[in-house]
């Protein structure tokens, strides 16, 4: 044991050393970022941290954004159900595309795909739709499964049942026909329709669509728009024609307001004659006039 303390001696030594050489290496890094806090000035060399001392928990700021954000954000949406279906062609493609939008907001509320069968089943209570529905969860019972293998297969049979197998000759038809027109509608209501007819028919050529638009439009509101002589827009540009329709159709709303208010102002007080000056006694017009 005698013969092994130089041995020891010279490891503390080395040790030693070590630390005093990583301690003038810390001091000679120190003055060197002391250094370059110094150039930058003390507006700048305020944003940066103690280069010797680590920040400590107190001193960390959490981030303003959380990190499950998106799923925080989440919790808090609130999107509108679907309506009950009950088999309207005309409503198909609204139904399924509102349980798709549910759906899509609200991932974290289906656990697979047979779930968000039964929940779009569940709004299906009423007409060919309910019954529709019920056949299938009767095959359930004898079978213990549904038709549907997922949510892919369910859309994929509801479209066939539900919506019609053509859509673009179907809105092509209705075009070429009167049964679009605005009629007793609002312009905003008229032009919902027209638009969706106009995507399921895969029209593209805007003279075309402006054609279309105008010839279901309200008789007096298309006279209007095809007298004007200034501000009236190209037969390129379907979106300004439906902006000048809505426009021009609000106007005449109010107008048609502002006169049956006035008429109704200027009808006379029941309880009151109205009886002219001229029949009216002498004495009881000589009442009447003024003294000067």
């Amino acid at each position: 044991m005698l013969e092994d303390s130089p041995i020891h001696v010279d490891h503390i030594l080395a040790i030693e050393a070590t630390v005093d050489n990583m301690r003038s290496q810390n001091e000679a890094t120190h003055r060197l970022l002391q250094d370059i806090l110094d150039k930058l000035g003390p507006a700048q060399a305020r944003n940066v941290p103690d280069p010797i001392r680590p920040p400590t928990c107190g001193s960390v700021r959490s981030s303003p954004i959380p990190t499950s954000s998106a799923g925080q954000r989440k919790n808090f949406l609130k999107p509108s159900t679907p309506s009950e279906f009950n088999g309207d062609w005309s409503a198909g493609k609204a139904f399924l595309t509102s349980c798709q939008t549910y759906i899509r907001l609200c991932p974290e509320s289906f656990e697979d795909d047979l779930t968000k069968v039964v929940w779009a089943m569940s709004y299906m209570k009423a007409g060919c739709a309910g019954r529709w529905a019920n056949r299938e969860f009767e095959h359930e019972v004898k079978s213990g499964h549904l038709h549907f293998i997922d949510w892919v297969d369910f859309e994929d049979e509801f479209r066939k049942d539900f919506m019609p197998l053509d859509s673009e000759a179907a809105a092509v038809n209705v075009l070429e026909t009167m049964s679009y027109f605005q009629d007793r509608r609002s312009v905003d209501d008229y032009l919902n329709q027209f638009k969706d007819l106009i995507e399921d028919s895969g029209y593209s050529d805007p003279k075309t669509i402006v054609v279309k638009f105008r010839r279901g439009l309200d008789h007096r509101i298309s006279t209007a728009l095809a007298g004007m002589t200034y501000g009236r827009p190209t037969d390129t540009d379907p979106e300004a024609w439906f902006r000048l329709a809505v426009r021009m159709d609000q106007n005449r709303a109010a107008d048609e307001a502002f006169h049956t208010s006035h008429r109704q102002f200027n009808l006379p007080t029941p309880g009151i004659s109205r009886i002219p000056m001229a029949s009216r006694p002498a004495e009881e017009v000589q009442r009447c006039v003024p003294i000067l």
